[in-house]
């Protein structure tokens, strides 16, 4: 809501699995950016406050949650304003949002570009590292090389605009087998199991 001054009211959002979210952490507008990727089967375009409803649905498919969070997360059940907390909270730290859509312009999962955030992949500076997560939340779109399509395309972005010294897919479930082979397609290397 906006009082007479035109500033924003809080709400306040209870998170607490990941680091780059407060305990209480206010609710307000959503960072984006203006960069629009594509090449001839995949849009990667920003993400906004609109494609809340459509992340909150498929963070509801278990099916979907297995493959991209992992099977000991299957029976915890993220609230909608824990799952706006993560989003916020990543694009003001930097990451880059963005929804994958189909060249037809069919909203089918969700990826993020962001600087290295997580102890385990930073080396010494100056390392300009950045992470790739990835999630199809649209299952039909399983299996028929639309992550591959979004993941090169941010590869692309990350070496030749943001001049990225490596980019790292964190946290790739060991028994998703189709995002390994993704991601090996991509020219992408398991460096080592965490």
């Amino acid at each position: 809501a906006e009082d007479t001054e035109g500033i924003h009211s809080a709400v306040l959002c209870v998170t607490l699995c990941h680091p780059w979210c407060a305990v209480l952490q206010p609710m307000h507008r959503l960072p984006t950016h203006s960069l629009h990727l594509r090449d001839e089967r995949v849009r990667l375009r920003p993400f906004t406050e609109a494609d809340f409803d459509q992340v909150v649905e498929w963070f509801a498919d278990p099916e979907v949650m297995y493959y991209a969070e992992g099977e000991e997360n299957l029976d915890y059940t993220r609230e909608e304003e824990e799952i706006e907390g993560i989003y916020r909270g990543a694009a003001e730290q930097g990451a880059l949002l963005f929804i994958i859509e189909t060249a037809e312009g069919k909203a089918i999962g969700e990826t993020w570009l962001q600087p290295m955030n997580l102890e385990r992949g930073k080396r010494q500076p100056p390392d300009n590292a950045w992470r790739i997560d990835i999630m199809i939340g649209e299952k039909e779109y399983w299996g028929k090389r639309y992550g591959r399509y979004a993941v090169r395309l941010l590869l692309r972005h990350a070496f030749e605009a943001l001049r990225a010294d490596r980019v790292a897919a964190v946290g790739v479930i060991e028994y998703n087998l189709r995002s390994q082979r993704m991601f090996k397609a991509c020219g992408m290397r398991k460096v080592r199991r965490v």
